[in-house]
């Protein structure tokens, strides 16, 4: 019985890709058959990837990096790795030479070359990158940058960006939050290298109906029933008014923590008190649990009206980040157009 609880539950990670992270898969298969099909002779397209946390970046980059892993290879020096995407977060630097001594070392650089000024390093990176056959580097929290709140820093590690672009040819995606695209204003060739801007958003009642079928591709991979029809409208509500349309805490924050209270309970489907107890549980949720309200109309949920920000001027460190504002909504506030039918 636990081995076959265990498989329930492990059967709970999958991935499903939002509207916008299909068009975003699309993009990054087409900036890299683009240096393919040049010899990377030309220089990339690359692309700004940004969006709230929770949104679906992490889970999106780390499903991404499972599905082009590094691997070996025969040579005539025995064996050699072959690493089609490279990815590192952003440190909180103030100049890039720790950008570019994460990187080598995410190639795992056999000379492990800790020194050199940044031009020696990058040149290193360069050759590394081409070494290994790298076709895609991906630089998470490119907003770091940012959060020194010196312009010098930005202008520093955005000419660095386009260095790297210009000598690699290889395609960077740069991922951040949505105050992050000032690093690429910086420069105005980094500007046009990045000709991709992709934002991932979190579900409004203007896009519900691809909320609804978001929930409808996630009931396809869940391993229970329901009781009922996640994207049914008044289900679908409910959802949103305890997700505020956010992907993470819709999927980690409800669906998967219900599906596995239902799971550990012997249960055959995830009943409404699998949801209840799931928000319950959920301590960034703060409002009324909207699986506790009989009537749907009852229910209070809340929608993102303006994006986070940052305020480089502000009087205390704590005051800079400005978090996205949200509106109390409610199910009367659906269009009929807004919502996917069941017929």
């Amino acid at each position: 019985m636990k081995q076959k609880e265990d498989d329930l539950i492990e059967s709970l990670i999958f991935f499903v890709p939002t509207d916008s992270l299909e068009k975003t898969l699309i993009a990054l298969k087409d900036i890299r058959e683009y240096s393919k099909i040049h010899n990377y002779r030309v220089p990339p397209k690359c692309m700004l990837l940004t969006g709230e946390t929770g949104v679906g970046k992490t889970f999106f980059i780390e499903q991404y990096l499972e599905s082009h892993p590094s691997y070996d290879v025969s040579c005539d020096d025995g064996e050699k790795t072959i690493v089609p995407v490279l990815y590192c977060q952003l440190p909180k630097a103030k100049h890039p030479k720790p950008v570019v001594s994460q990187l080598l070392s995410k190639l795992g650089d056999p000379l492990k070359r800790p020194k050199g000024d940044v031009r020696e390093l990058t040149q290193s990176l360069v050759y590394l990158l081409k070494e290994v056959k790298t076709e895609l580097i991906i630089v998470d929290e490119v907003q770091h940058a940012i959060e020194t709140t010196n312009k010098n820093v930005i202008q520093e590690i955005g000419e660095w960006f386009k260095i790297l672009i210009n000598e690699s040819r290889i395609p960077i995606v740069l991922v951040g939050v949505p105050w992050a695209k000032p690093v690429i204003d910086v420069n105005a060739q980094l500007r046009r290298r990045v000709r991709y801007h992709f934002e991932l958003s979190n579900y409004t009642l203007k896009n519900f109906n691809k909320f609804q079928m978001f929930l409808q591709n996630v009931q396809k991979k869940l391993p229970l029933n329901v009781y009922r029809t996640l994207w049914e409208v008044e289900m679908a509500f409910r959802l949103f008014a305890a997700s505020h349309g956010n992907i993470s805490e819709l999927m980690d924050g409800t669906i998967i923590p219900a599906c596995e209270n239902a799971i550990l309970q012997g249960k055959s489907v995830v009943e409404e008190s699998n949801f209840i107890e799931a928000v319950n549980e959920n301590a960034n949720f703060k409002e009324k649990n909207p699986f506790s309200i009989k009537s749907v109309r009852d229910v209070i949920a809340y929608q993102q009206k303006t994006s986070s920000k940052f305020k480089k001027n502000a009087k205390r460190k704590e005051e800079r980040i400005v978090d996205a504002i949200y509106t109390k909504i409610k199910f009367d506030d659906l269009k009929l157009s807004e919502v996917l039918s069941k017929k």
